[in-house]
């Protein structure tokens, strides 16, 4: 299938997207934002009812679960009521729900919409969008805290074998630890003695433990903690710190190879969950010929740009099947033209099959080559006629 466009950062093709997700490589997606129906009759592609929706999306969503990695992150665009009736088909294909995120149009998109006094329920000035993800690896607790457990409790640990030998001998209980480093509360019991979440003593603290063990433990010639091969106790501690530390190195490399596999989430400074922006209107809404909309549901360019770069990393692909106004496409191309190292690449369909051409305006303005100008009450997406 030829796209329609293709540049180093985005292809948009002009089908069918279920018929271009057949040729699409099963896990090479590590991200998918879905923008479909809303059931509103906005449009001919809106025609769906609220009760079918789920139906509706149910092939699109198994296309996506095949297409994306393992690890992998989904956003899903909707109204409120909408997103309940997708939310357990979502749940049900293995993705876990993160949070909704809710962007708020403020109360500027009621201006000349409704009668207050005609009104029987609050206005909606929200639209909501589920973000979900799923796991290659999803233990029950933080699978990097357990990494580094593991090492602890590794039967190659001989810190931590021989720290237990050296009590054990002593005859001192294990709760002695927290008298020995005056750490009331067992955090030296839990840190040095545990079952599972072992640490490394502090120097400061391994020289406590030998001195307590020294004076309350069973009298022995060798010093308690000192290792039978060397004199004194740093040498001792050094050498169980450097087999300890080696020992950490492999567990280190299992973590981050286990970070990189993880789905990417990178959330910018100071964003919520709510995402405050007007509808989309004058220098960046896109508008046709006779100057009136082009879209009835374009989304800000911000999102796309923040979901892309909060949700995949430099060199990953994002399936957007639902293309519209191409917001993926231009947002990919704008973060891979100011910076090559952060480059992604969208993959998005559109069938423009209610007879409006939304990929001739949108393709121009990835391009560079929309003329604002000619079109009346449309000027440059950044403002400015162009």
């Amino acid at each position: 299938m030829t796209p329609r466009f293709a540049n180093e950062w985005c292809t948009v093709y002009e089908a069918d997207c279920r018929k271009v997700a057949e040729q699409m490589e099963p896990g090479s997606f590590s991200l998918a934002i879905l923008d479909g129906p809303y059931g509103m009759g906005k449009a001919a592609w809106d025609r769906v009812k609220l009760d079918y929706l789920a139906e509706w999306y149910r092939p699109h969503l198994e296309d996506v679960g095949r297409l994306c990695g393992d690890s992998a992150s989904l956003y899903v665009w909707n109204t409120a009521a909408g997103l309940k009736v997708l939310h357990p088909l979502v749940v049900s294909m293995g993705w876990t729900w993160k949070t909704d995120i809710t962007w708020d149009k403020g109360i500027a998109s009621m201006a000349g919409k409704c009668d207050t006094e005609g009104l029987r329920g609050w206005y909606d000035v929200t639209e909501v969008c589920g973000f979900y993800q799923r796991e290659a690896w999803a233990p029950n607790t933080c699978a990097g805290s357990e990494i580094a457990y593991a090492a602890g409790a590794d039967d190659r640990n001989t810190a931590r074998l021989f720290l237990l030998a050296e009590w054990a001998e002593s005859g001192l209980p294990r709760r002695a630890a927290d008298i020995a480093c005056n750490t009331p509360g067992g955090m030296a019991t839990r840190h040095y003695f545990p079952a599972d979440q072992w640490a490394l003593p502090t120097w400061e603290a391994y020289q406590q433990l030998a001195a307590y063990a020294q004076q309350h433990g069973a009298p022995r010639e060798r010093p308690y903690l000192v290792l039978p091969q060397f004199a004194d106790l740093r040498a001792s501690y050094d050498h169980l710190r450097a087999e300890y530390d080696h020992l950490r190195a492999e567990y280190d490399h299992l973590r981050a190879e286990y970070e990189a596999s993880r789905p990417a989430f990178n959330c910018p400074i100071g964003v919520s969950n709510v995402w405050s922006h007007s509808q989309v209107s004058g220098s960046e809404r896109l508008r046709g010929p006779a100057g009136s909309s082009l879209h009835p549901c374009q989304k800000p360019l911000t999102f796309a740009d923040r979901m892309i770069r909060a949700s995949s990393r430099p060199g990953e692909r994002v399936w957007a099947p639902f293309g519209g106004t191409l917001r993926e496409a231009l947002a990919a191309t704008r973060i891979g033209r100011a910076d090559p190292a952060e480059a992604r690449h969208v993959v998005t369909c559109e069938l423009n099959q209610d007879g409006v051409d939304y990929l001739g305006p949108a393709i121009a303005q990835i391009e560079g080559t929309w003329d604002a100008k000619a079109l009346p009450g449309q000027v440059g997406l950044f403002g400015g006629a162009r």
